[in-house]
């Protein structure tokens, strides 16, 4: 009997990366953050050399590096000298996520020097509008961000990442309306995902168009989206939850499928590890 073919989810390890925590240090508060309570207004200081040290030491079999937080953008001075050196020591690629701090605003040439050096960027937008968006992030954004993000260079490298979130983001003229606005920017893409580990906030992009998509766990959480009668111009990929991290998605046939056959499959011969702002490394997830 032939296997299916399956395509690999996120959880299976589809490459091989460093995940650099930055800092814990954050200028928002969002209630479905997985580290919150360590993120919010504390006052970690990234140590570039030993992150860079680390990085060396263990960077055989890695591909790249995604520099996360809290929020790496309150240190731009740091995070722009970590990557130059990340990018002058190794062959690494290198992606940020940031939500776009207010020291972005008041370094933009900073800022439009961050985004010259690394290999993609990624804007955690929220949403369109930003009365909606600071409800989200529990703060008062200081500065035009929509303005902001329409006026960057470089667009082809940035990816504008949008969370489908109870309350805020939970319909389909909510969604649609936010990938119109974010389309006419012009950006890289767009990816919409659904929120994982955080059941309260949780919301199915499948109950809201009311449609049926193959089993996330076992046909790969990430998919290209198209929007029956809907046209964009910019590439949109969606991120699914699956049976694995959200207990309200049910495991499928399939989903069982294919655990049985891990059972008796080596599993991919990919790295993943995190480096925290002290330089200390954790190996796994």
């Amino acid at each position: 009997m032939r296997l299916p073919n399956f395509k690999c989810n996120t959880c299976d390890g589809i490459y091989s990366s460093f995940d650099i925590h930055f800092t814990s240090n954050c200028d928002n508060c969002c209630s479905y953050c997985i580290d919150s309570i360590n993120r919010c207004h504390s006052s970690t200081i990234p140590d570039v050399d030993k992150i860079i040290d680390t990085i060396k030491k263990y960077q055989d079999g890695f591909d790249d590096v995604l520099f996360l937080g809290g929020e790496p953008c309150l240190y731009l001075e740091e995070l722009i000298d970590c990557i130059k050196k990340i990018k002058q020591y190794t062959n690494l690629k290198v992606y940020v996520t940031t939500s776009v701090p207010y020291t972005c605003s008041l370094n933009r040439e900073k800022f439009i020097e961050l985004i010259e050096l690394v290999d993609g960027l990624n804007i955690s937008a929220q949403h369109y509008c930003e009365d909606i968006a600071d409800e989200i992030r529990h703060t008062t954004s200081q500065f035009d961000r929509q303005e902001f993000y329409s006026n960057l260079p470089y667009k082809s490298k940035i990816r504008i990442n949008l969370n489908l979130l109870k309350s805020y983001l939970d319909t389909r003229e909510e969604i649609i309306n936010c990938l119109h606005h974010y389309d006419n920017m012009g950006f890289g893409s767009i990816l919409l995902r659904e929120l994982q580990h955080s059941p309260n906030h949780f919301v199915s992009y499948e109950a809201v168009m009311g449609i049926k998509l193959p089993s996330a766990y076992a046909y790969g959480c990430q998919t290209n989206l198209t929007i029956p009668g809907e046209t964009f111009s910019t590439p949109i990929l969606l991120s699914r939850s699956c049976s694995i991290v959200e207990n309200s998605v049910n495991a499928s046939w399939s989903d069982v499928f294919k655990s049985f056959i891990k059972i008796f499959k080596a599993s991919p011969d990919n790295k993943f590890g995190v480096v925290w702002e002290d330089g200390s490394f954790t190996e796994g997830w």
